[in-house]
């Protein structure tokens, strides 16, 4: 029973310490939120950049269209010769007959194409190679080595370029926010340590006679850390909590949209990196980490027991 006693104490001695420095509660908080909101805005570009690139990489290819007429040989062989390259995911083979049934069945229910394809005396489609790689990196190489003087005989074009402008821009801003935010967040976590800091400092200065009496009395060191933890506690939920209500319209209103233009096939809240309460629960063991570590160093600074 002592021990629940001596807990619940603890807690409400922190709560006191809370809202006895109202203003400096409210600056370490605000200081908290800020940087929990650069972390989180941080977190939610790099998430929409990765997902973007993700969906690319589900959707692009290359394709390769072989010159009309040209023998299935010659085809197979440059098709075995791709299949060999391992950073090839996949390769799907479509012959010029298939094309332009396809073609046929696309516009099936146009009547002036349909005219128009039966009045042609030969197929004017080529036959394609559909190429994946196993990431969006490998596709440079996989495109440099289609363009190697042996295929110039049998390939007619290859459209990759626009896919390598669009993939080479998100990679270079995946990484520009990596860069820049990780300096970012260190920046506004060290101001935030220390704003802690100097309030738990001010919290001990101020409470250094209440602390010689509860030695005197034998308190635990413990017991006299306790309230100062609390407080810090109190700061990371009270930033958590008002960061989470900032970002809560955009995981409802705007995420969804941004998910459906990037890809709409694919459900937003399938999609763990773009869970509200993943995110909730990350803010909340980074500004935990951030007010534990700055009370600890107050404490053991200044609370000399």
């Amino acid at each position: 029973m002592f021990h629940s006693v001596s807990f619940l104490r603890i807690i409400k001695t922190g709560l006191v310490n809370f809202t006895r420095n109202l203003w400096l509660s409210a600056a370490a908080t605000m200081v908290m939120t800020i940087t929990l909101v650069i972390f989180s805005t941080l977190f939610l570009l790099f998430a929409i950049t990765s997902f973007s690139l993700q969906s690319i990489q589900n959707t692009v290819d290359i394709s390769v269209y072989f010159k009309i007429g040209l023998a299935e040989e010659k085809i197979q062989a440059l098709e075995q010769d791709i299949q060999s390259n391992p950073k090839v995911k996949e390769v799907k083979y479509t012959s010029a007959e298939q094309a332009f049934q396809n073609f046929k069945d696309k516009h099936a229910s146009d009547p002036l194409i349909t005219q128009s394809l039966n009045e042609l005396t030969e197929n004017p489609l080529p036959a394609t190679l559909n190429i994946k790689a196993n990431t969006l990196e490998d596709y440079p190489a996989i495109a440099s080595q289609l363009q190697d003087a042996k295929y110039q005989e049998v390939v007619d074009k290859i459209n990759f370029e626009d896919n390598r402008v669009v993939i080479e821009r998100l990679n270079r801003i995946l990484k520009f926010i990596v860069s820049f935010g990780v300096g970012l967040v260190a920046v506004f976590s060290l101001i935030a340590i220390l704003v802690i800091f100097n309030t738990i400092t001010l919290t001990i200065y101020n409470r250094r006679e209440e602390v010689e009496i509860m030695r005197l009395v034998g308190a635990t060191n413990w017991y006299i850390r306790g309230p100062f933890l609390t407080e810090s506690f109190l700061y990371a939920i009270s930033a958590t909590v008002l960061c989470s209500l900032i970002f809560l319209p955009v995981f409802v209103k705007v995420l969804p949209k941004v998910a459906a233009y990037v890809n709409p096939q694919v459900n937003l809240f399938n999609q763990n990196i773009f869970n509200f309460w993943y995110l909730v629960l990350i803010l909340l063991a980074l500004s935990l980490f951030l007010a534990t570590s700055s009370t600890l160093l107050a404490i053991r600074k200044y609370l000399k027991i």
